[in-house]
């Protein structure tokens, strides 16, 4: 999808389109879960990545890329010294804009916080850099990752972090439609499986998810990080941290291997270079 309008200054189309995937349209959606969610999730990246950032986060620009409804943006625009949310979906740009212009003039995250609709190709000839870079459950939605995660190393300062939350392909469950082995399947028999189960026509907004090996690959073939699997710094601010979570954090602190078939996979990642 191409960027529109200014990048300096943010831009978001007015236009009302509905350009949702079909899993945002179950149950409330995004909308709702991630309205209620977002400052716990800002906290938790916070937390997460603070031994890494070079700087104090409040000293920090921050990239949003993928950022939905704007939920998550907004809470860390009460953290950093600015923040760019990037969204794909025309609908999700929108709200996240419109949230944002909601705020009191005198809330600060008003003025630190940019809304642009557009991909990761933004990001190719984007004028300014960044300290840290979300990719917060985005990384299943692109096709291309390689060239993702190359356009988020060259939006990084050297030293800068990228905190990349996804799920893996491995797990039973799939994330999005929450069918068993929809993830497991090539594409036509993933579509097929959803138009018969009335969830969706196509898989194509969330197929890419990877398993371990595959993500491992990918973030070494790039050249450009340092990275490493990582637990949430807090499990109390995750979505889904009651006592089976906890388990399983405990058991991957014991046994890394299990790692492979964890619900999902957290990276810590630091742009190489020389600041």
């Amino acid at each position: 999808m191409e960027a529109t309008g200014n990048q300096g200054q943010g831009s978001v189309p007015g236009a009302a389109i509905d350009d949702r995937p079909a899993y945002d349209r179950q149950g409330g959606g995004m909308r709702a879960s991630r309205a209620a969610l977002g400052a716990r999730f800002a906290s938790q990246i916070a937390a997460t990545v603070a031994g890494d950032l070079r700087r104090p986060l409040a000293e920090c620009d921050v990239l949003d890329l993928g950022c939905g409804y704007g939920d998550t943006a907004l809470a860390l625009a009460s953290m950093a010294r600015s923040v760019v949310g990037v969204e794909p979906a025309r609908a999700l740009a929108t709200s996240a804009e419109q949230k944002r212009t909601a705020l009191p003039e005198s809330d600060p995250a008003k003025l630190r916080l940019r809304i642009h609709h557009g991909d990761h190709s933004l990001l190719a000839a984007w004028p300014e850099r960044f300290d840290l870079a979300v990719m917060d459950n985005v990384l299943e939605h692109i096709a291309d990752q390689r060239a993702a995660l190359g356009h988020v190393a060259t939006a990084l300062r050297p030293g800068g972090v990228l905190y990349l939350l996804v799920p893996n392909r491995l797990w039973p469950i799939e994330h999005h439609y929450h069918l068993p082995a929809l993830g497991w399947l090539p594409l036509p028999l993933a579509d097929r499986y959803l138009r018969w189960t009335g969830r969706g026509t196509s898989f194509a907004d969330a197929a890419f998810a990877p398993s371990l090996p595959g993500l491992a690959r990918l973030l070494d073939g790039s050249l450009a990080f340092d990275w490493r699997l990582q637990l949430p710094a807090d499990l109390s601010l995750t979505q889904g941290g009651g006592p089976l979570y906890r388990l399983g954090a405990a058991a991957l602190q014991k046994a890394p291997a299990l790692w492979a078939i964890s619900k999902a996979l957290l990276v810590v990642a630091v742009r190489k270079g020389t600041p």
